[in-house]
């Protein structure tokens, strides 16, 4: 999963805060609003990746915010995650027919709520900006899942690929072990935190014979970073 800029709608300070401080952990760039003209404001300004909106806010609906960005031409294509402390079979449906990519009941389950968001963010037209992506003699098609460097086909595991995949389209940031695990491993994994050394590890026994195991670089008590700077 690549990093994300998410807009969050919520009118009840506990729950937004909780969201918040859940997402910009995993490294994304979060906003907060508490009801829906503000919400409007900011996506016209700059339109986010997603959309996590409550259901109850102070001046429109969450359903009737939905609907007004689903009929607006430059908002209709955004993903939203619903949310709702009035959890009901009719209230998911409600907001899954008006367009919302998914729906979750509060109080929020975070392991699950991540991993919601996650998925909101691998449907079509996430983040992935290209059909390849290159740096410094790596190439990865994401078309055809395949990896090269100068030209040569690496053989990944699917683990290893989604891994360089995040790595490269993140580049000079670095990562805590735990956050890999979010971004890259599914949330039913039952992995520890060495598991993502082992990964690294053969990514770099991979790409050495081209001399380029040196951009998968180690900073010391914080985690990892792809970049071609040393």
């Amino acid at each position: 999963m690549t990093l994300a800029s998410i807009l969050v709608v919520d009118a009840d300070p506990a729950a937004q805060q909780q969201i918040v401080s859940s997402l910009r952990e995993l490294g994304h760039d979060v906003s907060a609003t508490e009801n829906a003209r503000a919400a409007f404001n900011a996506m016209h300004r700059k339109r986010p990746d997603l959309l996590v909106c409550d259901c109850q806010l102070p001046d429109l609906a969450g359903m009737e915010l939905l609907s007004d960005l689903k009929q607006n031409d430059e908002l209709r294509s955004m993903r939203v995650l619903m949310t709702s402390a009035r959890s009901s079979v009719e209230n998911a449906v409600s907001a899954l027919e008006s367009g919302a990519d998914d729906f979750i009941s509060k109080p929020l389950n975070m392991k699950e709520f991540v991993a919601r968001v996650a998925a909101c963010l691998r449907r079509p037209a996430a983040l992935l900006r290209t059909n390849a992506i290159s740096a410094g003699g790596i190439t990865i098609d994401n078309i055809g899942h395949r990896v090269s460097a100068d030209g040569s086909f690496l053989s990944l595991a699917p683990r290893e690929y989604d891994l360089l995949l995040f790595l490269l389209n993140n580049q000079n940031r670095v990562f805590g072990r735990g956050q890999l695990l979010a971004h890259v491993w599914r949330a039913d994994a039952i992995v520890g935190p060495r598991t993502v050394d082992v990964h690294i590890r053969r990514l770099r026994n991979l790409l050495e014979p081209f001399s380029y195991a040196k951009y998968i670089q180690t900073v010391r008590g914080s985690g990892y970073r792809f970049s071609l700077e040393r």
